[in-house]
C-alpha cells in the first residue's frame, strides 16, 4: 500500500491511499473499433466481453480476440464479427494504469473517498482489427446504406394544408426599394426648371419644409437651398416655424388668400 500527501488550501496535507499490490503487472493498451466499444458498454454484470487465444510457440501477431457470443447480436448495424486479430508492438514510453472505484454505500465503515489502485505498467500497444469475413462485409454494407439514406424524405398526406397566395411585393421589399430611391444620387437640374417646379408647388400650398421641397424637386440639398434663398423666406417663428414661403414679389395669390392660408 502506498500513501501520497495532497496539499490543501489551508496548508495541511490529506492522505490518499493507493493499492499497489499489482504494481509489477504488465498491461496491454488496446485500441478497438468504435462498434466494439459500443457493444462492450452493453456487457452484462459479469463484465466478460470476450476471450484471447494465443497459440503455443507462435509469434505475437498470431494473437486473436473472440468477442463474446451474446455481444455479437447487439450491434447497431447488424451482427458484429466475432473474430478479430491483435497487431502488437512494444510500448516505448513509461506509463501506468490507475483505477478508481467508488466506495461501497452499503458498508458504513467504508471511507467516503474513492478507492484508487495502481493496476500495472503498459508494456504493449495493440490495434484490434477485424478480419475480412462475410459478417464484417455485411456490417460495412449496412453502414454504407445508412450513410447514403437521405435524412429528409417526402411524405404524401391526405390532410389539408394551409395555402398561401403569391404576392408580388412584400413589405420588406417595398422598404428596401423606398430606401434605395431615397438614397439615389440626385442630378442637378437647370435653375429655371427648378424654379418652375417650386412655383408650381407653392400654387398649391403656401408653406413647405425643406424635406418636402427636396422630395418635390428631387434636387441636391445645396443646389436647392441656393435657389430657395433667392425666392423664398425661411420662417424662424411660430406658427410656421422651419418652413419656406415665397417672397412677396413672387407670390401669385392675393392678400385674402394669404390671410386664409395663414389662419
Amino acid at each position: 500500500m502506498m500513501t501520497s500527501n495532497t496539499p490543501t488550501n489551508g496548508g495541511s496535507g490529506s492522505s490518499t491511499k493507493v493499492d499497489c499490490t499489482r504494481a509489477n503487472q504488465n498491461v496491454w493498451l488496446v485500441k478497438v473499433p468504435k462498434y466494439m466499444a459500443e457493444v462492450w458498454s452493453k456487457a452484462d454484470g459479469s463484465g466478460i466481453v470476450g476471450s484471447l487465444r494465443i497459440p503455443v510457440n507462435s509469434g505475437p501477431n498470431n494473437v486473436s480476440f473472440h468477442l463474446a457470443q451474446h455481444l455479437t447480436k447487439l450491434g447497431e448495424s447488424g451482427d458484429i464479427p466475432e473474430k478479430h486479430k491483435f497487431v502488437m508492438s512494444d510500448f516505448r514510453q513509461t506509463m501506468g494504469v490507475f483505477s478508481e472505484t467508488p466506495p461501497d454505500e452499503d458498508e458504513p465503515s467504508e471511507s467516503t473517498r474513492d478507492k484508487i489502485a495502481f493496476e500495472g505498467t503498459i508494456s504493449k500497444r495493440i490495434d484490434c482489427r477485424p478480419i475480412q469475413s462475410t459478417a464484417y462485409m455485411s456490417m460495412k454494407m449496412t453502414d454504407i446504406k445508412k450513410a447514403l439514406k437521405p435524412k429528409r424524405t417526402t411524405v404524401f398526406t391526405d390532410e389539408k394544408v394551409s395555402s398561401f397566395r403569391p404576392v408580388n411585393d412584400h413589405s420588406s421589399m417595398n422598404e428596401q426599394a423606398e430606401k434605395k430611391r431615397s438614397t439615389e444620387k440626385r442630378v442637378r437640374s437647370e435653375r429655371d426648371e427648378v424654379l418652375e417646379t417650386i412655383f408650381s408647388a407653392f400654387e398649391k400650398h403656401q408653406y413647405y419644409t425643406l424635406k418636402d421641397l427636396i422630395g418635390i424637386t428631387r434636387q441636391p440639398v445645396t443646389h436647392l437651398k441656393s435657389i430657395l434663398r433667392d425666392v423664398c423666406n425661411y420662417n424662424l417663428k411660430n406658427p410656421h416655424k422651419n418652413t419656406y414661403e415665397l417672397k412677396p414679389e413672387y407670390r401669385h395669390y392675393n392678400k385674402s388668400d394669404d390671410t386664409s392660408e395663414s389662419s
